[in-house]
């Protein structure tokens, strides 16, 4: 409700002149290209941290700076001898992005024992997770994290502190469970 009288007021002002309503249409048409660069900034800072934190038996691999608005960027964590075969991370299910999620990809083996102790020591041990095509586990981030469409977001994002911190805590503990199944599953 906030939102929307506060988008009331600055169609106000944008209506009142000219001058106005040009800026109101240079932020406007300049907004995805902000938003972009907030959230590339972002990512290569949570990258920096999860890189740092896991060492060096661990990559860490980044598609969300090639296209930061689109459905489907991911930001992914794995041990070297893993890479094609698993891997732990962050993705959004639409674009914006929005609807951000936790997952374990695996590429083979899905349907183990090895798996279903993996999917089970995650849901006891950090949060219930649902399944899904080659994602044994995979969980919703918590709210007000799972949406970059918000302005409070954008403004996490940016000052990075808070959201690096939140988001690396996340997949450390999701890697620090789910990595000795995957040394396994993978032939580790």
């Amino acid at each position: 409700m906030k939102e929307i009288e506060e988008a009331d007021v600055i169609a106000e002002h944008a209506l009142e002149n000219a001058d106005n309503l040009k800026i109101a249409a240079k932020v406007g048409l300049a907004f995805p290209a902000i938003k972009e660069r907030i959230i590339r900034e972002f990512i290569s800072s949570l990258k920096g941290a999860l890189e740092e934190r896991l060492g060096n038996s661990w990559a860490v691999e980044d598609s969300w700076s090639e296209n930061p608005l689109a459905r489907g960027s991911y930001i992914a964590a794995f041990k070297t001898k893993w890479r094609e075969d698993a891997s732990i991370g962050l993705n959004c299910e639409k674009p914006g992005p929005s609807e951000l999620d936790f997952f374990i990809y695996l590429g083979k083996r899905l349907k183990t024992p090895l798996a279903s102790e993996l999917r089970d020591a995650l849901d006891k041990h950090y949060a219930h997770g649902q399944r899904f095509g080659n994602n044994p586990w995979w969980k919703w981030v918590e709210q007000p994290y799972r949406d970059w469409n918000t302005e409070d977001a954008l403004l996490r994002l940016w000052r990075k502190d808070e959201a690096v911190d939140y988001y690396a805590g996340q997949l450390l503990r999701i890697c620090g469970i789910a990595g000795p199944f995957l040394d396994r599953l993978c032939g580790g």
